[in-house]
């Protein structure tokens, strides 16, 4: 199959999972009796969680400026533009395709050479999956590995050095690496892009836990762990538009096996994905404004 074909069969499968949510939910709980749910979040806690999400954002299109300038000044209000382009982008197109954004527009936005670029994206979503185990293994490492779930934080922090030590080397040994040794050749650069991944994530799942606990009326440390694992099925790479499916799915696989009604799951994981999807159509709509027809002053 040719690359445009596997590209609309992808496009024609998340569209097809999109479709199968929205006729499920309104089959099985109605629209209606879903959103009323909204009636239980007051509108102080709403803008709350709506400006923890947003900060979110803007913490990544920091990191994004941070790797970057690495390698040389580029301007703020074009990487803000670029990121928060490629987060609405990556979130909507279904099995990673939004993250081809990235390398592009930062390409003809920021003359940011490819293979930099590329080199940047794969480095956070490393780092992106690391903060991401790390926290699941917070919240439920007890369920999964009893008395032994301590073990699972302290592996990941030191693998962590470890793997970004073996990274180094392979750059100094290996000319065709060097052009992404700004990125972890320096300690503190790649320390630096993880303490402000870790920030990303812990603001943004703050908020979503918050609303969640909310919203289905979960305990906080429960709302944590379906709100980890669902946002984290994001990076998965079978996914339908918008994570539609993928999310639902993964916000109740963990709370299923606890006793609670998949009618309470179901509903509470729609809403919080309504919540994501506004607020990052706005964000993607915000940093599309500020794009350049050409790069230059």
């Amino acid at each position: 199959m040719s690359q445009t074909g596997k590209v609309l069969f992808k496009s024609i499968f998340a569209l097809a999972v999109l479709a199968a949510v929205i006729v499920w939910v309104e089959l099985e709980y109605t629209w209606q009796a879903t959103l009323v749910a909204w009636s239980k979040l007051g509108l102080i806690a709403t803008l709350l969680a709506i400006c923890l999400v947003l900060t979110s954002h803007l913490l990544r299109v920091a990191r994004i400026y941070f790797a970057y300038n690495r390698r040389g000044q580029v301007a703020f209000k074009r990487v803000m533009a670029v990121s928060l382009v490629h987060n609405t982008v990556s979130y909507l197109l279904p099995m990673r395709l939004g993250e081809a954004a990235l390398p592009t527009l930062s390409k003809y936005q920021l003359d940011v050479e490819l293979r930099y670029s590329l080199a940047t994206l794969l480095l956070i979503r490393l780092f992106d999956a690391h903060v991401l185990l790390l926290l699941l293994s917070f919240f439920a490492g007890s369920i999964w590995l009893g008395k032994h779930a301590v073990w699972g934080p302290i592996v990941l922090i030191l693998a962590l050095p470890t793997v970004m030590t073996l990274m180094k080397t392979a750059g100094d040994r290996l000319p065709k690496l060097s052009f992404a040794q700004p990125l972890y050749a320096n300690t503190s650069s790649w320390v630096s892009l993880y303490a402000i991944t870790l920030a990303i994530w812990l603001v943004k799942l703050f908020a979503l836990a918050y609303v969640a606990s909310i919203l289905g009326d979960l305990p906080i440390d429960h709302a944590w762990l379906a709100t980890i694992i669902a946002d984290g099925s994001a990076l998965s790479p079978i996914t339908g538009i918008a994570n539609s499916g993928t999310f639902e799915f993964a916000f109740a696989l963990p709370l299923v096996p606890l006793g609670y009604e998949m009618e309470t799951l179901v509903k509470a994981a729609v809403n919080l994905h309504i919540f994501i999807f506004f607020i990052n159509m706005a964000a993607g709509a915000f940093g599309a404004m500020f794009l350049q027809r050409k790069t230059g002053t």
